[in-house]
């Protein structure tokens, strides 16, 4: 087994002292605040990031579905399918008279 060496032992007791000296406390205590502050609005960046792409694709998806029903509209509403639509229901074009014009 591997013995840790005094020195090393020595400079981590320095640290600690040196870290908690109440002349060096305030700093330490506002940088390992700002650190994890830092930290946190880093994730919620990537988080919100996240959140953004999905409704982005949300959308897209949304925009794909809406010309694929236009699409469908339109074919429906064609001369063809709506004179099919006619024999089927057995219907007949409206007469002049019973055209009304809404000005």
């Amino acid at each position: 087994m591997a013995l840790r060496k005094k020195g090393t032992l020595k400079f981590n007791n320095r640290l600690i002292e040196f870290l908690f000296n109440p002349r060096a406390l305030p700093f330490t205590l506002t940088f390992t605040t700002l650190a994890i502050l830092f930290v946190g609005f880093r994730m919620k960046g990537i988080e919100q990031a996240y959140l953004v792409n999905t409704i982005e694709s949300d959308i897209y998806k949304a925009t794909i579905k809406n010309k694929e029903l236009k699409a469908q509209r339109a074919r429906d509403m064609s001369v063809p399918k709506l004179r099919e639509f006619a024999v089927k229901y057995d219907l007949k074009e409206p007469g002049p008279e019973q055209i009304i014009l809404i000005p």
